[in-house]
């Protein structure tokens, strides 16, 4: 059944606890206080509505906007050649941006929702500037004061194995930004030097101050017929981190053998929508 919550979200439904893992259900809103937006939908594929006030921005990837009132001026650029090819190339964004501005005097409305089946996660970017998040993870956000940087993985096992390509993206800014990631989010605050073994699939972001490592999976028949390939990524506190039951290119791997044996000419296995 549909869910619908308006942020802060309720703290019986987001705060439910993983047995004695440490983590949680991601439940930050930006302020207990803020009513601005609101997200809608199933744990398969959500909406976020927000309220424009007179001459702010909202930010998006293309192709992500849903609707909009008649009041919503709409435009795209790169935020600068460096961004533009910046997000195209490393981060697995779109090299443009989309942009809807409010012209108008009044509040107006607009609705995004992600590309592919996904769930939407706000983020406040006054507690978590420097984030680092996986590649396609980027929504949008609310103005323009924000920022896609990159910065270097430790070592080239961590560069080939570890989930994030030679380079992670560095999220910065200073208001709301919004991500998606497929299935369940679990958040959870890794104390100094406290170690995370995860799959590098289910890596959605994580605190600055969080390293990226790998380790081996084990011996060969690990390797080779356990479905954790070589490596393992491992997340190294302090900080937070966030991780998604169903990313993009698993959800990717799960159906592609379904659409490949379907016969058909018309209907080829092309997952190119996605981010």
């Amino acid at each position: 059944m549909a869910q619908r919550y308006a942020a802060p979200y309720p703290p019986d439904m987001l705060r439910e606890p993983l047995l004695d893992s440490g983590f949680e259900i991601w439940h930050n809103a930006p302020n207990p206080d803020d009513h601005s937006f609101q997200i809608v939908g199933s744990e398969f594929s959500q909406v976020i509505e927000l309220q424009v006030p007179p001459g702010q921005t909202i930010t998006a990837e293309p192709g992500t906007m849903l609707f909009m009132s008649s009041g919503m001026d709409m435009d795209a650029d790169m935020g600068g050649l460096s961004q533009g090819c910046t997000r195209c190339c490393c981060a697995g964004e779109s090299m443009f941006r989309l942009k809807m501005l409010n012209k108008t005097g009044s509040i107006e409305k607009i609705a995004l929702t992600p590309r592919f089946p996904a769930k939407i996660v706000p983020v406040d970017m006054t507690k978590h500037d420097g984030m680092i998040f996986s590649s396609g993870a980027f929504l949008g956000a609310v103005g323009l004061d924000w920022s896609i940087d990159l910065k270097m993985v430790g070592s080239a096992a961590t560069a080939c194995c570890g989930g994030m390509g030679l380079f992670m993206n560095v999220l910065r800014g200073r208001q709301t930004v919004f991500l998606n990631a497929g299935g369940t989010v679990l958040s959870r605050v890794l104390g100094p030097g406290e170690e995370l073994i995860v799959d590098k699939h289910a890596i959605l972001a994580f605190d600055a101050t969080v390293q990226l490592e790998v380790r081996r999976t084990g011996g060969c028949m690990v390797c080779c017929c356990a479905g954790q390939g070589l490596y393992n990524a491992v997340l190294k506190g302090p900080g937070r981190v966030m991780l998604q039951s169903m990313a993009l290119a698993k959800l990717r791997a799960a159906v592609a053998p379904a659409v490949g044996g379907s016969g058909g000419g018309g209907s080829s296995g092309d997952n190119s929508g996605g981010s």
